[in-house]
């Protein structure tokens, strides 16, 4: 049911207007809202965490549907990638705000690290597409033929994916002459490390870390976030740990990564998609 639902989705993602597309996506998402009081207790709880979070049961309401929107729209925008290109990637991405990453990038391994804030999968792709050589960890979706789907889309772009199971082993085979990129707010495998975020204690991934100590590869946080003017734009850009001009141990460099992720929930509330409690163990009912 699952698989044909994004089947559906990407049709009308490949023959409608992105604008279009994106107002029906909204429209689903009012009934994904109404459907489901589970995920609407989850994001309450999350956003109490937040120093300046909505004071009323009303305002969170509201919240939760604003993000379950803007979620939709992203999901949009992915099954949208085959249609983009050199030529419009700029009417979705403010592409003046990628040009120091990229050069930071240029030429030398990197770990990238961003978090489930904005669009991060339009993020890879603009990267990608700029000629950054980045492979990315991905979730391994239950359903195989979701997995296909998502994956040629990921790579269409340029993308090369790498399964978040043993994903150590693959990141450090890749450092050797790319660049990695992780979304380092949840930990998808049940053997992620302890860290505190927004006052709570998560489980977040924490390998990439260590082969960035052990291999000396910069660390790079940063947040792709959909600004005024409707475009995606880097934002809270930092590199975290850079092995020529300072020493952080694996812990040090999660945290700092936490840190800036929690800034930039603080800054975007909406446009954090985060829908099961942040403190919720992987694989706990």
């Amino acid at each position: 049911m699952l698989y044909c639902g994004y089947l559906i989705a990407r049709i009308v993602a490949r023959v409608m207007p992105i604008r279009m597309a994106c107002w029906i996506a909204e429209r689903v998402a009012d009934i994904w809202y109404l459907s489901s009081p589970r995920i609407r207790d989850s994001v309450a709880y999350n956003l109490r965490l937040l120093p300046k979070g909505p004071a009323t049961g009303r305002a969170a309401a509201e919240h939760t549907r604003r993000a379950m929107r803007n979620f939709a729209r992203v999901v949009t925008e992915f099954l949208y990638f085959p249609r983009l290109s050199a030529e419009n990637l700029q009417d979705l991405v403010d592409l003046d705000s990628f040009g120091g990453l990229r050069r930071k990038m240029a030429g030398k391994p990197t770990i990238l690290v961003t978090a489930h804030l904005g669009n991060w999968e339009l993020a890879a792709a603009t990267l990608a597409m700029l000629g950054i050589d980045l492979h990315v960890v991905v979730y391994d979706h239950p359903d195989q033929r979701v997995a296909r789907l998502f994956r040629k889309h990921r790579e269409a772009k340029g993308l090369k994916t790498m399964s978040v199971t043993g994903a150590a082993r693959s990141i450090m085979r890749v450092l050797r002459g790319a660049s990695v990129g992780i979304v380092g707010d949840r930990d998808y495998s049940g053997q992620g490390t302890d860290a505190r975020f927004l006052g709570v204690t998560v489980s977040v991934p924490s390998a990439y870390a260590g082969l960035a100590v052990s291999m000396k590869i910069p660390v790079i946080a940063g947040l792709c976030v959909r600004q005024a003017d409707g475009k995606y734009g880097l934002t809270l850009e930092e590199t975290v740990y850079d092995p020529m001009h300072n020493r952080k141990t694996p812990e040090e460099i999660v945290q700092a990564c936490l840190q800036i992720f929690e800034k930039g929930v603080e800054k975007h509330p909406e446009q954090w998609y985060f829908f099961e409690r942040v403190d919720r163990r992987w694989g706990s009912p």
